[in-house]
């Protein structure tokens, strides 16, 4: 199994097939139970270089535990609907593999209900409401914008849950066993 380039958002350089596979292998090395799992999606979370390295720093740290899709966006792309259990593959902005995670919960709701509750598994520095609303509204409008959408209160949300499996350096704690 190598991992599938689904959809990628603008801005990071687009990984080398042959890198991905690398790190793949070698997490499966490392956790040898991955061998077993289905397709592994590969994103890039952040704005830039700079916050892309703080957002992979927070989830390598364990201070962010989560993530945020737009079933909007999966809609109008390639990227397949989230799934507990799904591995992916973290990278850089430089399209390098960074770490591997897996979705180990799923829930869906509103933009607009949105709470704490949800964003708490956000990193600290955006964990408040009033910093986390207008950042990510600004981050979804523009992903939104080539497909004619925005924000709304009624859009769905589907807040992730991640635990970390494997990084590129040294692997991280196994999870898996």
């Amino acid at each position: 199994m190598s991992p599938e380039i689904n959809y990628l958002p603008e801005g990071c350089a687009r990984p080398d097939a042959a890198t991905l596979d690398r790190f793949w292998q070698s997490a499966v090395a490392a956790r040898p139970r991955l061998a077993a799992a289905g397709a592994c999606q590969v994103r890039w979370i952040g704005l830039d270089h700079e916050s892309t390295e703080q957002v992979l720093a927070l989830i390598e740290a364990g201070d962010k535990t989560g993530s945020f899709t737009l079933p909007w966006i999966v809609a109008h792309t390639t990227q397949p609907e989230p799934r507990v259990g799904d591995p992916i593959i973290l990278i850089d902005f430089l399209g390098q593999p960074r770490l591997l995670v897996q979705l180990t919960g799923l829930e869906e709701v509103t933009f607009g209900a949105l709470d704490e509750r949800h964003t708490a598994v956000d990193g600290p520095p955006v964990r408040a409401l009033a910093i986390w609303k207008p950042l990510h509204t600004r981050y979804w409008n523009g992903m939104l914008k080539p497909f004619g959408l925005q924000v709304t209160a009624d859009m769905p949300v589907l807040v992730e849950q991640l635990d970390v499996l494997y990084g590129a350096d040294p692997p991280v704690a196994d999870s898996l066993t």
